[in-house]
């Protein structure tokens, strides 16, 4: 968080009498934006400092703009010296910039990313996260290439886009076939990347000092981004383990004796397929908390699915496994049944919402898809199907429904169920919280109608929903509900961005 974030959330709290979660220390090296990356920050908690609307009233019309097929964030710069920001956005094909302009959503300008974009769709999740250095350089990626780009004249938000740089891994790190996945930004300005077959690195922005690992035996794949925090600490959940990969000041490690650690956890048996995109878990790593009670978050991979807390730094001497056969950097493993202890089966393939404390899981458990269930084997083929279903899951047989959300407690070192809602339909958008307004966002589903739905963070209730529409261009197709930081929100779509002004 800069000082400018931490000056709006100053100046929210004492407005509102809200109390504030604690944040990790700032990334100098990101924009210094309201959303500069995927997943808000790199520790991924998909929070905000920002407030968000309080009522359905408090947003205006949407505005949809084209862009082409499947965006995930729209990562915001930094302030042009005009006071304006624009939308950096990445999709399969390419990488476009978006602006408000006299109150419109709009497109400024688009480049098409080298390669072929056939090559990438066996691989869907890359390209798909994305950053803003504070030098407003956009990062994203195609295939096993690293790409920045940057406005042809600095400055100007209007001006075209050109690629500054690209760095290709080479056949000594990877094979053609593999694929760049998750994207960060660590505290020294290095960018730290991980592969779907593996393969961890740190280089540096000008694409210079590369660094790799490889996790596992080989036999390990990635498909979700990664979180990482000031101390070096890069996480990355494969399809059998979480992982702390340690970045030192000048080496990558995996050596424990660096703070590296491996644990396992149940990865279930299901693969891609009714909405997943991988296998084992649906979530990119979540830091919460600090101190010595620290946790990276993710959800698992089985039938009924867990939240489950990893010790992200030392394991307290008095700590005993949660139970028999489990790592002992467990910190808790928890069903997400929605409130339902009869439940047989749910699942999540977004990312934990995390603020302070409390962690927030939304149900992607679509119904009647047994013909589109995937598992061909054949990667194009069982993508297809999860994208049909996909553009299905605001239909009233086929969204999911549920919202939970756990607590930790610090003092009894416990976590528990602190309340559901079972009335929310979050089909496939990653949500969001207002740390300001002390609300959840996502975008939902409701009698066929794409919305967004809002709950009070603290107790689940208070709920508003504000209708947007039928058409397949309001779908959120995965991507992330953004708070803007002026009380509006904008979201990816399925071939577009969907923007939500706040209502004046």
């Amino acid at each position: 968080m800069s000082l400018t974030h931490r000056l709006i959330v100053s100046v929210c709290a004492a407005a509102s009498g809200l109390a504030v979660a604690a944040e990790p220390n700032p990334n100098p090296w990101l924009a210094d934006s309201p959303w500069p990356m995927t997943h808000s920050q790199p520790g991924a908690p998909d929070s905000s400092v920002y407030p968000g609307p309080q009522s359905a009233a408090h947003l205006g019309a949407p505005q949809y703009v084209a862009t082409g097929y499947i965006n995930i964030t729209q990562a915001m710069s930094p302030q042009y010296p005009d006071g304006n920001r624009v939308y950096w956005g990445s999709n399969i094909s390419d990488v476009y910039k978006l602006a408000v302009v006299n109150g419109k959503l709009k497109k400024l300008a688009s480049l098409a990313k080298p390669g072929n974009t056939l090559s990438n769709l066996g691989s869907p999740t890359s390209g798909a996260y994305t950053l803003v250095d504070k030098d407003n350089v956009f990062y994203t990626v195609r295939g096993t290439s690293l790409l920045a780009y940057k406005d042809s004249t600095p400055g100007q938000m209007a001006s075209p886009i050109v690629l500054a740089r690209q760095l290709t891994l080479p056949a000594s790190v990877t094979t053609s076939d593999d694929a760049v996945v998750g994207l960060n930004l660590l505290w020294d300005g290095r960018l730290a990347f991980v592969t779907r077959k593996g393969v961890a690195g740190v280089v540096n922005r000008d694409f210079t000092g590369l660094q790799t690992v490889v996790l596992g035996a080989g036999d390990e794949e990635v498909s979700n981004s990664i979180a990482a925090d000031e101390q070096g600490g890069i996480y990355i959940v494969t399809s059998k383990a979480m992982y702390r990969v340690q970045w030192t000041g000048s080496q990558l490690s995996l050596d424990e004796a660096t703070g590296a650690w491996r644990a396992e956890y149940n990865a279930g048996s299901a693969g891609t397929g009714g909405g997943r995109l991988g296998a084992g878990s649906g979530s990119t790593p979540t830091i919460m908390g600090s101190g010595d009670q620290r946790f990276v978050v993710i959800t698992d991979g089985a039938n009924v699915a867990n939240i489950v807390l990893f010790w992200a730094d030392r394991i307290p001497a008095d700590w005993k496994p949660i139970a028999p056969g489990k790592s002992l950097r467990m910190a808790a493993e928890m069903p997400v049944n929605f409130g339902d202890p009869k439940r047989a089966a749910t699942k999540s393939e977004q990312s934990v919402v995390v603020s302070g404390y409390g962690a927030v899981v939304v149900s992607n458990d679509y119904r009647n898809t047994s013909l589109l269930s995937g598992g061909t084997g054949v990667a194009l083929i069982d993508q297809a199907m999860n994208g049909a279903i996909v553009l299905m899951s605001g239909t009233t047989k086929v969204q999911p429904w549920g919202v939970q959300k756990f607590s930790w407690d610090t003092a009894t070192r416990r976590l528990r169920s602190a309340w559901v809602n079972t009335k929310v339909s979050c089909p496939n958008a990653i949500p969001t919280v207002s740390e300001a307004s002390q609300r959840f966002y996502c975008v939902g589903a409701y009698l066929g109608m794409w919305t967004i739905e809002s709950l009070d963070w603290r107790t689940g209730g208070d709920h508003f929903r504000k209708l947007i529409g039928m058409l397949p261009r309001y779908n959120s197709f995965y991507a992330a509900t953004q708070l803007t930081g002026d009380g509006g929100l904008i979201y990816g779509s399925f071939d577009g961005a969907v923007y939500l002004p706040a209502a004046r």
